[in-house]
């Protein structure tokens, strides 16, 4: 976590444990490799440690991006169920057409 915090290494990954508390200015991009579920109910979104994640970026004024990696009817029920929860859409990206992806660069 030092050396991230640091600016000596690029990326981090890391748990559920940093996603409150944790302050770091260059962090732009979380990728939420699986959607945060109720560890009661997996088919249940937990939308508060989703939203304590992708609070990580776009701190201190700055623009964030959250990506989110959804690959089957499980997934999409949890996003959606997120999308619900906070009243926003989540915009999807169709990462077959390059020229989506590229505008993530900009």
């Amino acid at each position: 976590m030092d050396r991230f915090r640091d600016a000596k290494e690029k990326v981090l990954i890391t748990t559920n444990v940093l996603s409150r508390g944790i302050d770091v200015e260059q962090v732009t991009v979380v990728i939420n490799f699986d959607l945060p579920v109720d560890p009661e109910d997996r088919d249940k979104a937990d939308c508060e440690t989703y939203l304590h994640r992708i609070g990580r970026t776009g701190r201190f004024g700055k623009a964030g991006l959250a990506i989110n990696l959804v690959d089957g009817p499980r997934t999409n029920n949890l996003l959606r169920q997120i999308e619900k929860h906070f009243w926003k859409t989540i915009q999807k990206l169709d990462t077959e057409d390059i020229d989506e992806m590229e505008k993530l660069n900009q």
